[in-house]
């Protein structure tokens, strides 16, 4: 589809258009996010004694693998607006230098994961405070994972090129068939490899997810950019639009990620972490679900922004934030009704030694989910304000409103009542859950300031 007729489609009705995009890119990230929760089964329930330590081990090497995903996600994302700006300009060189050289930006990023997971990933996972037993297994685990992820990477810029340009149809695929292959593998290399057999069934469906896209990209040619790099050359004013939209989200997900540490060290008990670890990829279903409707939401916004057509993006993200409030509320009520039947599938029903461990671990899920439960439709909220002002090229508050939620009100607040106050542990969910609905506040109002400046360049 060319430029004009793809923003046209967009103008004439964004709504549809919204869901269009939207609705692919969901399916496609429930299906990972499926595969993440099998993934958590097969580890907890086939390795026995040990199922539950590698739980735990799981959620050490958590933070350092979010660092990863925080980052290319953060910087892919800036591709994605700067492409849909470019689409928005009709300007097909733009989009097509901008898609180059973000591939290039990837393979920078690969190097420098490669590098420092050499140098210092092990004073990382160690220095949370593992016992010997879950440090053990945590670094089997974490080596092939992070050296791995230089696939993730490429995967998620190609897939951030494609939804930039309004492509949510083949990512949805890609990540599909990827997920696929995960779970028939898992079983079998966690079979005859342990912990480290899951790692490598991730690395595998991550170079499945990128021959696929490669496919649709060189022989079916669907895209709208040009990736066969004839004329490529480096374009730093290129890099730096990309980086002045995509670093602050990446600085925001680092601030997350960070935070996961922190709240690893503070929590110290590995039966907690592990519950910590196990909430958060349940969680997955209603955050991915809102990045799904959040980066359409760039899309159109973004093209709307580089066509001028401003008075389109205020309809546009009321209509959009609704919805996000709608999905997070119904996480909400799904979470409270099922959650003390769903946790317990995860943890090693055969293992006597360590029965304390997965019992405590399993509660720690069930109390945090009566307790963050009320704040989902608030995250929803945070979500969409903040990528709505990246696509109207207003990033930097996504830094802002990120570390007064995670390090100012979260992790402070944690230090305080569990540390400090030595209360217990559910006293850290109701920190994440204050953090989360104030958060939402100020990104509610920051947003409106920003969208209100349109006005006048009207």
């Amino acid at each position: 589809m060319s430029s004009s007729s793809k923003l046209d489609s967009f103008i004439s009705n964004p709504r549809i258009s919204l869901w269009k995009l939207t609705i692919p890119m969901m399916l496609g990230l429930f299906v990972n996010s499926i595969y993440i929760l099998v993934d958590t089964y097969f580890v907890g329930s086939m390795l026995g004694e040990d199922g539950t330590a590698a739980l735990s081990a799981l959620g050490y090497v958590m933070p350092f693998y979010f660092i990863i995903m925080g980052i290319t996600f953060g910087i892919a994302g800036g591709t994605t607006t700067v492409i849909a700006q470019y689409i928005g300009e009709n300007n097909q060189t733009g989009s097509s230098h901008a898609a180059q050289n973000s591939l290039l930006i990837a393979v920078l990023l690969a190097f420098m994961n490669v590098i420092f997971t050499y140098l210092f990933g092990a004073d990382v996972i160690s220095f949370q405070g593992a016992d010997a037993k879950v440090l053990s297994l945590a670094l089997e685990y974490f080596y092939i994972m992070a050296y791995g992820s230089i696939f993730l990477i490429f995967g998620i810029f190609i897939r951030g090129i494609l939804i930039g340009e309004g492509e949510s149809i083949v990512p949805m695929y890609a990540l599909g068939a990827g997920t696929i292959l995960n779970i028939i593998l898992d079983p079998f290399f966690i079979d005859y490899y342990g912990i480290s057999g899951a790692a490598y069934a991730t690395m595998v469906s991550h170079i499945m997810v990128i021959l696929i896209f490669l496919y649709f990209i060189f022989i079916k040619q669907i895209t709208y950019s040009n990736l066969n790099f004839k004329n490529f050359s480096i374009n730093f004013s290129i890099w730096k639009k990309i980086f002045n939209l995509g670093i602050p989200s990446s600085i925001s997900m680092l601030i997350m990620s960070c935070g996961l540490f922190i709240m690893n060290t503070i929590l110290v008990d590995d039966a907690h972490v592990a519950g910590y670890n196990l909430a958060n990829r349940i969680e997955n279903f209603a955050t991915l679900a809102l990045i799904s409707l959040s980066t359409s939401q760039v899309t159109i916004i973004g093209m709307f922004y580089g066509a001028k057509k401003y008075h389109l993006i205020k309809p546009m993200i009321r209509y959009t934030t609704v919805w996000a409030m709608i999905i997070g509320g119904l996480f909400s009520i799904l979470s409270l009704l099922f959650i003390d039947k769903v946790a317990p599938l995860f943890f090693p029903s055969n293992s006597t030694l360590d029965l304390l461990m997965k019992e405590s671990a399993i509660q720690s899920t069930i109390d945090y989910y009566s307790i963050m439960a009320f704040s989902y439709p608030f995250i929803g909220l945070t979500m969409v304000s903040s990528r709505a002002m990246q696509a109207i090229s207003v990033a930097w508050p996504m830094i802002l409103i990120t570390f007064s939620r995670v390090i100012i009100l979260q992790c402070s607040l944690t230090y305080l009542f569990i540390v400090i106050l030595g209360k217990d542990v559910l006293w850290a969910w109701y920190a994440i859950t204050i953090s989360c609905i104030i958060a939402g506040i100020i990104a509610y109002l920051m947003r409106l300031y920003f969208v209100n400046q349109l006005k006048e360049k009207l």
